[in-house]
């Protein structure tokens, strides 16, 4: 098993290191490390992706402070540089990319280029473009998201140095790059004028969204996604169910219905105890709103 505590260990050049490294945009980092990193700065920043596996802390990027804990990452475009503050001065786990200028104007090529460019002009460059939107994302709840936690896991393996970085690097850009394309085209169906206006709706309808997921077993109202979301009721109502389909509520009862065959399928619980843990009123309006979801009650699940 590989153990990074209070070393920077970073992929590219197979260096472990007790002091954090000083990037630059000419080279690519894959940095892995578990330390007490009480303050980090970073000028003149090369595209950065970091997964907080544990820890806390507060990252200022362009004069805006967002505060990042556990099973938490962010995409970070070129810029001017951020800071990263942490105060508690605890251990922090954290799997983190720094792509290089190169690497990232041939993968906007590849993105962006037609097929017959892709054949006829393979070695082209595009330079690089602010494309992707940055906030705070729970791992979770994206493709990107789930492919960063699982490379953390690897990296925790023996396997992991057998693992080419150019390779994972390549492999998170692709999916972050489809997560950020979904994003655009879902930001697009947003009434407003300006495409900043659309993109920082869409910002706060991801919390809200993030929110329901990660309290789906709770009570949660739409004055609740309001406040988190900093959206009025009657603008979130009408955003997210232009968005996902569906409105606020019945998204929610859709989440709650998947997980309670979750449940069902791991065979430990009742179907009295899912349905408290979900918090239904009663035991009836559970089944009933199982059973118009699946077609069957659940304490006939198994049998279907």
């Amino acid at each position: 098993m590989q153990h990074y505590k209070d070393e920077y260990y970073d992929h590219f050049s197979k260096r472990r290191n007790p002091i954090p490294p000083q990037f630059n945009r000419k080279e690519n980092f894959m940095m892995r490390f578990k330390t007490q990193l009480p303050y980090y700065g970073y000028n003149e920043n090369s595209l950065t992706i970091i997964y907080f596996k544990e820890g806390v802390g507060d990252l200022i990027v362009k004069d805006k402070k967002v505060k990042v804990d556990g099973n938490k990452f962010i995409v970070s475009n070129p810029s001017y540089g951020w800071e990263y503050f942490n105060k508690s001065e605890n251990y922090i786990d954290v799997l983190s990319f720094a792509v290089s200028d190169d690497l990232i104007s041939k993968f906007n090529f590849y993105a962006f280029a037609t097929e017959d460019q892709l054949l006829n002009v393979p070695l082209e460059k595009i330079e690089q473009k602010s494309f992707f939107l940055e906030k705070i994302y729970n791992a979770d709840h994206y493709p990107s998201g789930r492919l960063l936690k699982s490379i953390h896991q690897q990296s925790c393996t023996d396997n992991y140095q057998y693992m080419d970085p150019k390779e994972l690097t390549i492999e998170v850009l692709q999916a972050i790059f489809k997560d950020q394309c979904r994003a655009y085209l879902m930001a697009d169906q947003i009434k407003a004028s300006k495409s900043s206006t659309k993109m920082e709706v869409l910002k706060r309808l991801l919390v809200a969204y993030e929110y329901i997921h990660d309290n789906v077993e709770q009570k949660i109202s739409v004055e609740d996604l309001s406040y988190v979301s900093a959206l009025s009721e009657y603008h979130l109502y009408n955003s997210f169910k232009k968005i996902f389909g569906k409105t606020p509520h019945q998204y929610i009862t859709c989440l709650k219905m998947k997980r309670a065959k979750q449940y069902l399928v791991l065979g430990n619980l009742t179907v009295s105890e899912i349905a408290d843990i979900l918090n239904f009123p009663d035991l009836a309006s559970f089944s009933k709103l199982f059973k118009k979801t699946f077609g069957y009650t659940p304490s006939n699940f198994k049998l279907n």
